[in-house]
């Protein structure tokens, strides 16, 4: 195990952290670029590219007081940057948010610039520079600065994002890591050789585990576009396009598809006495009804306004009982009632044809009383009769 940590704190060891850092930063820098093209007002991919930007100048080894400061001070801004990209990945960023990744952007420069000053001795009464590597004090402004914001950054963000636990270890890296930079400027060599290798691993976990949860963010992201194209906003069922493609292949694969039509009854006149709302709810139960009672058997969707459609494959499955057991739910558990039109499977009949013929029986059903099912029968149509 020495010997592991011993190769890991070596050039060559050092070398490939660095290189594994690097890869997955550039991997990182890549995704934001592309993201931000697809979506240029997202100001989270802004931020995670200028915070990846910065990551490299932290790497470097503190040797003199500009490159000390330069070094400390890019990480903190990154770490701070990496954060407030983090949360507008999943909310929008408030006027209150900018501000406070404004005072904290300004406070990180001005103790990376106190930094500087104290290692060039600014504020040394003999104009004495003190050694970077420890005389300065192994707290130092921008590290005083780090424990503070390190211990602000997971109260602001977690509460209000996914992935907290992920997001949490990232921040959890973050400060050991740098916790331990800090400890190893301040003691120099005298450290064990395990607690420098760890956090060296730490900083490349930390990397690696950005990587992750920009992708899931990104898949959750293309995730919830594609259902927003395919699915109804209020209903959740499929819009009448996915519908309709999904009805026709069930058809394609030679399946009996029968239509069932579906219109609430009175639901303008829902809609003028008692609002929207109530409206919506009533769409929102009678949605629910339907998806239920075809699952297994077919699918669902929202044809437009008060239609409901669903499709009926499964061979054996009895439509015109289906349609008779969704009016009678929906007659009992909500507070309005449907009439249904249904078309059954037939073989020269395509989809849309069975949709017309449906639709033609559900308005018998309206015209004769409403709050039943009609069978559409090619020689009796008109007659609307009732299974």
């Amino acid at each position: 195990m020495t010997a592991a940590f011993e190769w890991i704190l070596s050039p060559a060891g050092r070398i490939t952290c660095a290189a594994s850092a690097l890869t997955v930063a550039g991997l990182l820098i890549f995704m934001s670029v592309l993201q931000w093209r697809m979506n240029r007002r997202h100001a989270a991919y802004r931020l995670l590219i200028v915070a990846l930007l910065l990551a490299p100048a932290s790497w470097i080894e503190p040797a003199g007081a500009a490159r000390d400061a330069v070094s400390a001070g890019a990480g903190l801004l990154s770490f701070i940057l990496v954060n407030f990209a983090v949360l507008a990945l999943y909310v929008t960023l408030r006027r209150g948010d900018k501000w406070m990744l404004a005072a904290l952007t300004v406070l990180a420069s001005g103790a990376a610039a106190a930094q500087f000053g104290l290692d060039a001795g600014w504020f040394s009464g003999g104009g004495q520079a003190p050694d970077a590597a420890g005389e300065a004090g192994v707290f130092r402004p921008v590290d005083l600065i780090f424990l503070v914001i390190s211990g602000l950054m997971p109260a602001y963000i977690l509460p209000r994002i996914g992935q907290k636990a992920k997001v949490a270890a990232a921040q959890a890296f973050y400060f050991l890591g740098r916790l331990i930079a800090i400890a190893e400027t301040g003691s120099g060599s005298a450290l064990p050789a395990w607690i420098p290798a760890a956090g060296l691993l730490l900083m490349t976990f930390y990397y690696h585990l950005l990587f992750f949860i920009l992708f899931r963010r990104t898949l959750e992201r293309m995730q919830s576009v594609y259902i927003s194209s395919i699915k109804d906003g209020l209903t959740g069922l499929y819009n009448r396009r996915h519908f309709l493609k999904k009805t026709n292949r069930y058809a394609g694969l030679g399946l009996p598809v029968s239509i069932l039509f579906c219109d609430i009854d009175n639901f303008k006149k829902l809609n003028d006495t008692q609002g929207h709302h109530a409206a919506d709810e009533a769409l929102k139960k009678v949605a629910a009804i339907l998806s239920e009672e075809v699952s297994g058997v077919g699918t669902a969707g929202r044809f437009g306004g008060e239609e409901l459609v669903a499709s009926i494959a499964r061979p054996g499955a009895d439509p015109a009982a289906i349609a008779e057991t969704i009016r009678q739910r929906v007659e009992r558990e909500t507070t309005v009632t449907v009439s249904v039109g249904v078309c059954p499977a037939g073989a020269d009949l395509s989809v849309e044809d069975a949709m017309r013929r449906a639709d033609e029986a559900m308005y018998i059903s309206k015209t004769t009383g409403k709050n039943k099912v009609t069978v559409h029968r090619p020689s009796a149509a008109a007659a609307g009769q009732k299974q």
